[in-house]
C-alpha cells in the first residue's frame, strides 16, 4: 500500500492506495481540516494524527512509500518550507518536514518519503486515470484557496521551454491590476461579493447555494469566465495544449461557468478542449502515489 498526501491551504486528506489497482474507494481516505495559519506545532500534530491513522489501517499490509502533495513555494526535493508563503504557512518556514516526518512516524530508512507540487500531482494523476490520458500536451489547473497549474507533456510537467512560464506556474503571472492568484482563488470570490452586497461569504459554494446571492451569482461567474478566458487563451495557444482540465473546489461549480468559459475562449480564437475533472481531489492523490515508482520520480523536474 502506498499513502497518496493532499496538503492544502485548508485541509490534510491522506489515502490508503493499492499497489496493484490503484483504486481509492471512500472509505480509504481520511480527511481533516487544518489551520494552515495557527504555529507550526499545530499543524504539524494535525498532519502526524493523519498520517498515523492511516498507517494504523493498513493493518498487516505493507506500506511501500508515502507521497505527499502540497503547494508551493517550497523545497520539494528536500522536503523543506525553504520560502515564505504569504497566506498560509508562515509558521513552518525553514522547517524540514521529511525529518520530523520520518522521526514521529519511525519509518525506515529505506521507504520512500517524497514530495511534489499538488497542482502537478493532480495533472500527473489526470494523464494517468483520468481526462487527459492520451494527450500530447495539456494543462491542468485548480481553483481554490490558490490558483495551481501544470504543464504537461506525454504526462511529465514541463518547467520551462516554448509557451511555459518559468517553473511552469501561472499563479504569479501579472493579470489586470495584480496577479493571476488574485482572480482566479476563492478570494476573488468573496471579495467580488462584498463589494456588490456588502455582504461575507465563505467561498463559492455559498454563492451557488445561498438564495439571496442569486442576483449577483450570474454576474461574478460571467465575470469571471471571461477573465479566466482571457488570462487562459495566450498561454493555451503558446503551447499547442490539446485540452485543459480543471479541478480545485471553485470546479464543483461547474455548470455555473463552464459554458461561458468555453464560449469566452472560442471569442480568443482557442479551441483548446476544457474538461471538469472526475477524479477530483482523487487526481492528487493518484499522481503523488505515482511517486513511489523511482524510474517516474527520477524522470520529474525540481
Amino acid at each position: 500500500m502506498i499513502l497518496g498526501v493532499d496538503i492544502g491551504g485548508s485541509h490534510i486528506t491522506v489515502a490508503r492506495i493499492d499497489t496493484k489497482n490503484h483504486e481509492i474507494p471512500d472509505s480509504n481516505l481520511i480527511s481533516i481540516k487544518v489551520d494552515s495559519t495557527a504555529q507550526a506545532s499545530e499543524i504539524i500534530d494535525q498532519w502526524i494524527y493523519a498520517l498515523q491513522k492511516s498507517i494504523d489501517a493498513l493493518g498487516n499490509e505493507p506500506l511501500e512509500g508515502i507521497c505527499i502533495a502540497l503547494p508551493g513555494p517550497f523545497d520539494y526535493h528536500q522536503g523543506i518550507f525553504a520560502y515564505k508563503m504569504k497566506n498560509k504557512f508562515t509558521s513552518l518556514f525553514g522547517i524540514s518536514i521529511r525529518e520530523i516526518i520520518s522521526d514521529r512516524l519511525a519509518l525506515s530508512a529505506t521507504t520512500p518519503l517524497r514530495f511534489y507540487n499538488d497542482a502537478a500531482c493532480f495533472g500527473i494523476g489526470e494523464f494517468w486515470k483520468g481526462k487527459l490520458k492520451s494527450t500530447e500536451k495539456a494543462l491542468a489547473i485548480t481553483l481554490g484557496t490558490g490558483f495551481g497549474a501544470t504543464f504537461l507533456l506525454q504526462g511529465l510537467p514541463v518547467l520551462s521551454g516554448d509557451g511555459v512560464p518559468k517553473n511552469g506556474e501561472l499563479y504569479n503571472i501579472p493579470f489586470k491590476n495584480g496577479i493571476a492568484d488574485e482572480y482566479f482563488s476563492t478570494r476573488w470570490f468573496i471579495k467580488k461579493y462584498k463589494e456588490a452586497t456588502g455582504n461575507t461569504i465563505r467561498g463559492v459554494k455559498d454563492l451557488i447555494t445561498d438564495s439571496n446571492s442569486n442576483l449577483y451569482a450570474d454576474q461574478i461567474f460571467n465575470e469571471f469566465s471571461k477573465n479566466l478566458a482571457i488570462f487562459l487563451s495566450p498561454w493555451l495557444q503558446d503551447y499547442n495544449a490539446e485540452a485543459v482540465v480543471i479541478g480545485g473546489n471553485i470546479s464543483k461549480a461547474w455548470n455555473s461557468f463552464a459554458d461561458n468559459l468555453n464560449m469566452e475562449l472560442k471569442n480568443q480564437g482557442c479551441n483548446t478542449k476544457i474538461y471538469q475533472s472526475e477524479l477530483k481531489e482523487k487526481a492528487i492523490l493518484l499522481g503523488g502515489a505515482r511517486l513511489v515508482n523511482n524510474m517516474f520520480y527520477e524522470s520529474l523536474c525540481f
